[in-house]
């Protein structure tokens, strides 16, 4: 009943951002086609995304904390895709887009195989938290450096991929984000009973006879997946990933994979249509979509923390 209700706000949020925009209410068909239509279809399946790899993580770590922002995966996603943007001069625009993919695939991976060494050393969740935001801290001083070091051109076209933006893909773009975004979701489906058995605990997974170590790697193999598809085409964009399984749980009251995962999914959708709903009301404002999500996030993850005090260690 619960998820009915989800998805149902998902479906408002939609209809409303499709008749409503910038100039206000408007039917008309291309306005509609050409901008709203994509606009809508990027913030549910990147919302979602977002969410559902915040999830994936933190079942693999164990830690609700866990999360593609908090523990530095987006920032590697970018570190990657600076480095390729700035360096890949002279190549065709489609060498240049999938080189973008696989750099930013590429750079979430190398962050999560980081963070799995130092979960094998059996560091705390607080610990794994701090080499989390180290590792961000190492990226943005990466970025930096690169941004010092490009052409005029270049420097732009980064700094508006990272601001974040659910606008930036345009109707040609679609299709191919459509494409992955779904190639890194269904996957899922065909993991979860596995899944649900490690999110209880890794050595009940071990008793039920589950693989482990495969588990292990394609949890790290789809999230880093999923994470750099919404990087590549929105740029960074945080605290979808962290606080939508947080809310789930809270909303659901339990965590069975086959109603959390929806409940995951819609409110990752929920939270970029919010966020996007907000930017329609305030046009003349230079909001990006990452000071709103904080806005949301930063004291939902204050909250839990204050609830949760003494059971991090």
């Amino acid at each position: 009943m619960k998820n009915i209700l989800l998805i149902t706000l998902v479906i408002l949020f939609s209809l409303f951002l499709l008749i409503y925009g910038e100039s206000g209410l408007s039917y008309n068909y291309d306005l509609i086609w050409q901008l709203r239509l994509p606009k809508v279809l990027v913030c549910i399946l990147a919302g979602g995304t977002l969410a559902i790899a915040g999830l994936l993580m933190q079942v693999f770590f164990q830690n609700p904390l866990a999360g593609p922002d908090i523990l530095g995966v987006t920032s590697g996603s970018s570190l990657f895709v600076a480095f390729w943007m700035m360096a890949a001069t002279g190549l065709s625009q489609s060498s240049l887009e999938w080189g973008m993919s696989a750099m930013s695939f590429l750079g979430a991976l190398f962050v999560f195989l980081i963070l799995l060494f130092f979960v094998h050393k059996n560091m705390s969740k607080v610990s794994l938290i701090i080499v989390g935001l180290l590792i961000s801290s190492f990226a943005g001083s990466g970025i930096s450096i690169l941004v010092n070091m490009s052409q005029a051109l270049q420097l732009k076209n980064y700094l508006t991929w990272s601001m974040g933006s659910f606008r930036n893909i345009t109707s040609l773009e679609i299709p191919r984000f459509l494409f992955l975004s779904l190639l890194s979701l269904v996957p899922v489906v065909f993991f979860l009973k596995s899944i649900n058995q490690f999110l209880l605990s890794e050595n009940y997974a071990k008793s039920m006879g589950v693989n482990v170590k495969k588990l292990k790697f394609i949890f790290i193999s789809l999230a880093a997946f999923q994470v750099s598809v919404v990087t590549l085409f929105c740029g960074p964009v945080g605290f979808i990933g962290i606080i939508s399984p947080h809310l789930a749980k809270q909303i659901l009251k339990r965590a069975q994979l086959h109603a959390l995962l929806p409940a995951v999914f819609c409110l990752g959708a929920l939270l970029a249509l919010l966020a996007e709903t907000v930017l329609v009301f305030t046009p003349t404002l230079s909001i990006s979509v990452n000071a709103i999500l904080g806005l949301i996030g930063a004291p939902v993850i204050v909250l839990y923390l204050y609830k949760q005090r003494g059971n991090l260690q």
